[in-house]
């Protein structure tokens, strides 16, 4: 009872924050898409760091702890590198030509052509990936409320679409920075108790065998050959830790979540510097989360096994910690702010979205006219309607066909991969060229296909990532060299 009281209680608190945003700060289209570009370094460093801590650092990073130990944290370490790249790279570029999207700096850059792909890339990514963490958020609600699967995922769904629709980007801005605070300090409180209750740092040296696996013995290991590691060995994950380093650094780059924050920020530095404290706040709480698996495996070493040796996911880790060493109230409040950091990952990809419909793909289908008026109430209410109808897309996705979250590392792998060397290039290299764009994109998805579809990754032990991002470079340096750059004003 007291669960579904936070519970309660928090969504009703999302819905009045969207309401009283939508009422006092949405006057124009820039306001709903970018918050009117007023935000400071501290909401723009919490809602960056929002979109770093999602299902995959949180409840991801422990259910892979459990295993493996520390080295799970590259869910959140391998951000690090894309932060600090972003932040002395086109971040600043993008706020200083006041664009909305990345297919727009894309196009700026590239030309029409090269900002229509993208764009159309984008659209896709985002809505998958919606429907996936539509998909996830539910599933975490009705394993802690009772509700059923669908229910909880339309109702969750919902609740994030009322306060998107109705606050915008302001809605997500502040919401986000309320649940960066929450599921921070309740994991923090979380882990001081384990680390009280297993008496410190030296206990994690010799783990009990968790059930299941008991004939890997008592020790961490390697989920891919099995081999016993250091629950302390920052790199167990070997060929893993490069392809998340890979896809954490190509998705800030590509992802319009990540732009959304930096072209709402008030000017160029506040963007830099919200990008290296970001990135900085990946260390601490990357080993935080991956002591909630590791402390899980401590306490609760007969959770159920997942089923197969292949899949080295305790799903449950988390959650299952925060109930072994919490009060009912204070647990309850610490899994409403894991529910809170799906619902940030969700708003963000949302209004994202809707961006890149309202500023790229909009004027295109109306037959390419640029939007006149830009601060009317009507864009607003057009935006809005876009808003409704992707959130339902989206819902549709996790409803009726939840298999869409197998595609999600394919779809999101080619999108952000394809887009990062295009994008760097941009920025460094006078001779890339809109052929050496499409070239990029054109090989990655290729590569990234036939990697996966095929046994390539299976006997080679290679991640997809780890060959899909030099292919996509070289097809981008090649084009490039065949096809030289033209004036993006008048380039196909």
């Amino acid at each position: 009872m007291t669960l579904w009281i936070v519970f309660a209680a928090y969504f009703v608190a999302l819905l009045v924050l969207g309401e009283v945003f939508g009422r006092l700060k949405i006057e124009s289209l820039d306001d709903y898409l970018l918050s009117g570009r007023e935000h400071g370094v501290a909401v723009t460093s919490a809602s960056l760091i929002a979109t770093v801590i999602g299902a995959g650092s949180t409840l991801g990073s422990a259910a892979v702890a459990y295993y493996v130990g520390v080295s799970a944290g590259w869910y959140l370490f391998s951000a690090g590198p894309g932060l600090l790249l972003l932040a002395y790279t086109i971040a600043p570029r993008m706020r200083d030509l006041s664009v909305y999207t990345v297919p727009g700096y894309v196009q700026h850059r590239y030309g029409r052509r090269a900002g229509l792909v993208s764009a159309v890339l984008g659209l896709l990514a985002i809505v998958l990936f919606l429907s996936a963490q539509f998909y996830a958020m539910g599933s975490l609600v009705a394993e802690l409320t009772a509700l059923d699967l669908r229910p909880a995922i339309g109702l969750s769904a919902l609740v994030v679409m009322t306060y998107t629709l109705r606050g915008g980007n302001w809605a997500v801005h502040w919401s986000d920075t309320v649940q960066v605070v929450l599921i921070v300090a309740g994991v923090a409180v979380t882990v001081g108790f384990l680390w009280s209750r297993v008496g410190g740092a030296g206990a994690f040296a010799d783990p009990p065998s968790a059930a299941g696996f008991e004939e890997i013995g008592r020790t961490w290991f390697h989920p891919i050959s099995k081999n016993p590691v250091d629950g302390f060995d920052p790199v167990a994950l070997g060929n893993m830790v490069t392809a998340w380093v890979v896809m954490s650094t190509t998705w800030h780059f590509a992802m319009q979540s990540t732009a959304q924050r930096i072209l709402s920020s008030r000017d160029s530095g506040v963007v830099r510097r919200s990008c290296v404290i970001a990135a900085i706040a990946t260390l601490p709480l990357g080993v935080l989360f991956a002591l909630t698996g590791m402390g899980a495996r401590m306490l609760l070493p007969d959770l159920p096994a997942p089923g197969t040796m292949e899949v080295l996911e305790q799903v449950r880790a988390l959650p299952a910690l925060v109930a072994e060493l919490l009060a009912p109230g204070w647990a309850g409040l610490v899994i409403a702010a894991l529910v809170a950091v799906l619902m940030s990952t969700c708003d963000s990809a949302l209004l994202g979205a809707t961006t890149l419909v309202s500023k790229d793909l909009g004027p295109r289908l109306r037959g390419g006219g640029e939007e006149t008026e830009r601060t009317s109430t009507e864009e607003v209410e057009h935006s809005r309607r876009w808003t409704g109808g992707i959130g339902l897309l989206g819902l549709a996705g996790a409803l009726v066909a939840p298999g869409l979250v197998q595609t999600l590392e394919v779809v999101a792998g080619i999108y952000t991969v394809a887009l990062f060397g295009p994008l760097v290039a941009g920025h460094v290299w006078k001779r890339a060229s809109g052929a050496g764009a499409l070239s990029s994109m054109a090989a990655s998805g290729v590569t990234a296909l036939v990697w996966r579809i095929t046994p390539l990754e299976s006997t080679t032990g290679v991640h997809m990532l780890n060959v899909t991002l030099p292919v996509a470079l070289i097809a981008l340096v090649v084009g490039s060299w065949i096809v030289p750059r033209r004036d993006p004003e008048t380039a196909g």
